[in-house]
């Protein structure tokens, strides 16, 4: 029997070096279709993905029942698991999966009445259930579900599927699962990178009477990245003169620990006090860094003032309002991004207090005041805990809906912050697909507080997760968690050994130390930092008088010099994406 499961891993890997060569699929959507889309990768590892041959490969799971269905007009077959009894009772598929392979699955769902999470599972031989993605299927339509896993050891699982609502049929068509080397999966991210993050740069040299110039010398160097890449911050920013420089020499971008927020500027009912913040935004604006609106509300209970609760709603609705137009009024063009109302998915506070749409009305507000500002979600656990069926990546798609469904909000454009607290190993497959499905809103997505816990492992789930972030076409920027302060680095916090627990005021992702030298996770920052931007490019116009190179999108400095004239001149211009070169003409 051992050496028949062998043959079966040997031939599934055989399966996954031939099925690799194509490459990953980016795409999603977030509609309920009238039918699904054909399976991607032609199904890849699965048998019988659209059920042409009956319910051959397939088998039943649990205690329901299943069939197969056919929709006659259009011919359709699809596989059905009914009478369930039990929240697993659905359908599955075995698979011998191997470990160091990435896995990305998709697949179809409709229920026969409602709207319900159905969740895709691989189950482990000793009974471990892994959790691959979920989705909101419907009544009358179809949705898709997409998602990933990864394995630790070659072994058979078994795929099936969960729906907590055990009167509902599940049904599902078109399935596909596809395994991905870590070589085949960075090869795709650098072609991606490399599609979405750059752009071809003709520089065209003519002499004063229009005439091609061959032979000039041309150097370019990127100044600022188009892709911005920020780290929270804290208040110690503003006197020590070590930590403004670290910060300024490395990031484009804040975000404030604490000190936006509602807690922090109004201790007490109109005692507004503005002194840090206002010093720390007068900083980065001097050092020309975007700071990001981090928060205008907090929706959760816990953390807001004691005061703030133990007021009538109506009066509650008075000091909310005066907190968003004492904000947003003072920093309306100082910020990059407000965060309206931080993690209203798991938290309903001011719902419970001022009504079901009390998220809607302030993003209505806060828009009407600061129009030309991009207003975000901002929630935890989508990436790092697919288990939390509070935020699946179609529970957000739904709370935008929400949020836009409000009179006079069908049309604000919106942002996805997705906030990155990895305290279990990133799922990167997971990620790709949650990034898919999020970004076919068009909506730009950022990962806002990006941190992972401590320990030996930290520094690479750090390097995969940056890698994936910046090479998804639908991702716009990323703020790293490791605001720091004197105490948040040092010795006793990093040689702590205990990586489950965090030492009182330390952090969990630290760029330095507390004299500012780097840590193992600086090392990884710095080293991706330096590789996703231009820097020194030379060269020579050719006969034609142009000098081409693919750059990063971003702002540039070009010099440019030749024996015609007495010295070099320097100039300046910006890639912005497009699929087209972009010509840039000087003159001698």
């Amino acid at each position: 029997m051992k050496s028949f499961q062998m043959l079966v891993i040997l031939f599934s890997a055989l399966l996954t070096g031939c099925a690799a060569s194509s490459p990953y699929d980016y795409s999603a959507t977030i509609d309920c279709l009238g039918g699904p889309w054909s399976p991607l990768y032609d199904g890849g590892l699965i048998g019988n993905p659209n059920f042409d041959s009956g319910l051959d490969e397939w088998d039943k799971f649990g205690l329901g029942k299943v069939e197969l269905r056919t929709t006659k007009y259009v011919n359709n077959n699809y596989m059905v698991a009914y009478d369930r009894k039990m929240p697993t009772d659905s359908f599955s598929h075995i698979f011998y999966v191997q470990k160091d392979l990435y896995y990305t699955f998709s697949a179809w769902f409709q229920i026969d009445e409602g709207s319900e999470i159905i969740s895709a599972f691989v189950q482990e031989p000793n009974g471990t259930n892994v959790i691959v993605g979920s989705v909101i299927a419907k009544s009358g339509c179809w949705s898709m579900l997409k998602g990933g896993f990864e394995v630790d050891q070659n072994m058979k699982v078994q795929l099936f599927f969960a729906s907590k609502n055990t009167d509902i049929e599940i049904w599902i068509d078109n399935a596909s699962l596809k395994p991905f080397t870590k070589a085949e999966w960075r090869a795709q991210q650098n072609k991606s990178i490399n599609k979405v993050r750059k752009r071809n740069v003709r520089i065209h040299v003519t002499s004063p009477d229009g005439l091609k110039v061959r032979g000039a010398k041309v150097i370019i160097n990127q100044t600022r990245s188009e892709f911005i890449v920020g780290s929270g911050t804290t208040s110690y920013i503003v006197d020590n003169k070590g930590y403004q420089d670290w910060f300024v020499s490395r990031f484009a971008a804040a975000t404030f620990n604490n000190e936006m927020k509602w807690y922090y500027t109004e201790v007490g009912p109109d005692m507004e006090n503005y002194t840090v913040t206002d010093a720390m935004v007068s900083f980065f604006r001097q050092n020309g860094i975007a700071v990001r609106g981090h928060a205008v509300h907090w929706d959760a209970t816990n953390v807001n003032q004691y005061w703030v609760k133990l007021l009538a709603p109506r009066d509650i609705f008075r000091a909310a309002m005066r907190r968003v137009g004492s904000i947003v009024s003072r920093y309306s063009g100082s910020v990059n991004g407000w965060d309206v109302m931080n993690e209203n998915m798991h938290n309903s506070f001011f719902e419970e207090k001022l009504g079901a749409n009390a998220s809607a009305m302030f993003y209505q507000i806060v828009r009407a005041m600061d129009p030309q500002t991009p207003l975000f979600l901002n929630e935890y656990n989508v990436l790092e805990y697919p288990m939390d069926l509070k935020v699946i990546p179609w529970k957000y798609v739904e709370k935008i809906r929400e949020i836009r469904a409000f009179t006079g909000n069908e049309d604000m454009p919106l942002s996805i912050g997705i906030q990155g607290h990895f305290l279990l190993k990133p799922n990167v497959s997971h990620i790709r697909a949650s990034f898919d499905i999020l970004g076919a809103t068009g909506m730009p997505i950022w990962l806002t507080e990006l941190d992972f816990r401590r320990g030996p492992n930290q520094v690479f789930e750090f390097e995969d997760v940056m890698r994936e972030a910046f090479a998804h076409p639908s991702v716009e920027g990323i703020i790293v968690w490791a605001g720091w302060k004197p105490t948040s680095c040092n010795e006793r916090c990093l040689s702590d050994k205990n990586y489950t627990v965090l030492p009182t005021g330390c952090m969990e992702l630290c760029l330095v130390d507390s004299n500012f030298n780097n840590t193992p996770a600086g090392d990884v920052y710095d080293k991706l930092m330096k590789e996703w931007k231009t820097t020194n490019v030379t060269g020579f116009t050719d006969k034609e008088g142009i000098f081409e190179e693919k750059v990063f999108l971003g702002e540039y400095s070009l010099t440019y010099s030749h024996p015609l004239i007495p010295r070099p001149v320097i100039t300046k211009f910006n890639v912005t994406r497009a699929k087209e070169p972009l010509d840039v003409w000087v003159s001698l």
